[in-house]
């Protein structure tokens, strides 16, 4: 979101040089920059003990390809809480070892997705409402499942199968 007035006082924005940022939004009255802000992505590859992971169908999503467990990291919560919580939450399966591997920017949603990898146990899955469909798939067999090359999904999947 880029800001024209200030959320603060309301006041019309105008825009200072400031620093390396170059012109950034200013308001005048509270003396404050207001730089552009965007949703954050946690999206999380769950892999098990058997090295397979948790493909899913978000009912919002591709009804063709798998994605991982994804959600938005709210504010004040860590992207690693958000990784674990959204695992929990969307397929019901408790994970651990979480770790950041990369992120994505993408332009036509403007948002930043953080890719993480997490370790859990080999379970049934619970899925929330938000999901039509789940399952475990071995991790070489999962890049033909999700997403082609340049999405998060498949750049996740390709880092960990290089390790």
């Amino acid at each position: 979101m880029h800001f024209t007035f200030c959320p603060q006082c309301g006041a019309k924005l105008g825009s200072v040089p400031f620093g390396d940022d170059g012109r950034v939004p200013w308001c005048k009255a509270c003396h404050k920059p207001f730089f552009d802000i965007f949703p954050v992505v946690a999206i999380t590859m769950v892999v098990n003990e058997a090295e397979e992971v948790a493909l899913l169908k978000p009912k919002y999503m591709s009804e063709k390809y798998y994605n991982f467990v994804s959600g938005y990291v709210q504010p004040g919560e860590q992207a690693e809480v958000c990784a674990l919580r959204e695992v929990q939450e969307e397929i019901g399966i408790a994970a651990k070892d979480v770790r950041f591997v990369c992120s994505q920017w993408e332009a036509e949603q403007q948002m930043l997705l953080l890719g993480f990898v997490a370790r859990a146990h080999k379970g049934d899955f619970a899925l929330s409402e938000e999901i039509n469909a789940a399952r475990w798939a071995p991790v070489a067999e999962a890049l033909a499942l999700v997403y082609p090359e340049g999405n998060i999904t498949h750049r996740l999947l390709e880092e960990y199968l290089q390790r």
